[in-house]
């Protein structure tokens, strides 16, 4: 549970190679924060975009069995996925692209594109999502 209030407090700050000096927090000396991503794009360089209006935070906790896969899909709005067991591999069915993402790595998913992740690794991934979509609403659309 800690580790995804975490990722929620992250996600805000979203992106691959961010800058990793620390910065003491203000009032608070035994707090450090440390950016670990910061992005206006998903993984394949699309614009973020976030639902317009009301709009409600849904985490999820999805794990993979070693091997095993998601369904291929594809997200509405932006998602925010930290891996917090992998190796995971994602396959862009749209593009064609591959890309592997290490535990510890955040990062934001490919919007309206259809993919596929797999636990390449010998324990399998789990990973912690994070949408941010209308209220009621899925940021899943399966095949």
């Amino acid at each position: 549970m800690r580790q995804a209030l975490l990722v929620v407090a992250l996600a805000v700050a979203v992106a691959p190679g961010a800058s990793s000096a620390p910065t003491v927090t203000a009032g608070t000396p035994n707090s450090v924060s440390t950016q670990i991503a910061r992005t206006s794009t998903t993984v394949s360089g699309q614009p973020l975009k976030l639902p317009q209006g009301p709009a409600e935070m849904v985490g999820t906790m999805v794990e993979i069995p070693p091997g095993g896969m998601t369904s291929i899909h594809q997200h509405p709005w932006a998602r925010f996925v930290y891996v917090q067991q992998g190796p995971l591999r994602v396959r862009n069915d749209d593009t064609g692209d591959t890309k592997d993402f290490q535990s510890g790595e955040l990062f934001p998913e490919v919007t309206d594109q259809w993919h596929q992740g797999t636990a390449t690794g010998p324990k399998g991934a789990r990973l912690i999502v994070l949408d941010i979509v209308p209220p009621g609403v899925t940021n899943m659309k399966m095949r």
